[in-house]
């Protein structure tokens, strides 16, 4: 019979999926920015219960912007995810992108958009 698998407990946290769904048209002018840490590795899950989106641009909107890289995620948007769907996941954020918000824009199959904010953490 072959041995068990080793269980290892890795130090610190571990990062979250922050899930946001996605709705279309605009949003209140002071609807909730999603908050993403580097050093836990936090993703953004995005889903939409109603109608297939895609991520088309990822904008940094905050003072600092003309630091800001241009992807934020190692997952390069609108590149990485062509095809309109119901969820759409961030991957873990770059470094660089830290202490800066991002504005994503969404596309809906029936031409609608949306766009909320990100702010990435250390």
């Amino acid at each position: 019979m072959a041995e068990a698998a080793k269980l290892y407990e890795m130090p610190g946290e571990i990062g979250d999926r922050k899930v946001y769904v996605v709705r279309e048209g605009e949003e209140p002018h002071d609807h909730p920015g999603i908050d993403i840490s580097i050093s836990k590795q936090d993703s953004v899950h995005w889903i939409s219960y109603g109608k297939k989106f895609r991520v088309t641009k990822l904008v940094p909107i905050d003072e600092k912007k003309d630091s800001a890289p241009e992807h934020p995620f190692y997952r390069e948007f609108p590149g990485e995810n062509p095809e309109h769907t119901y969820q759409i996941n961030s991957g873990p954020a770059r470094p660089e992108a830290q202490d800066h918000t991002y504005e994503a824009h969404f596309h809906f199959e029936d031409g609608s958009e949306a766009d909320p904010h990100i702010r990435v953490g250390p």
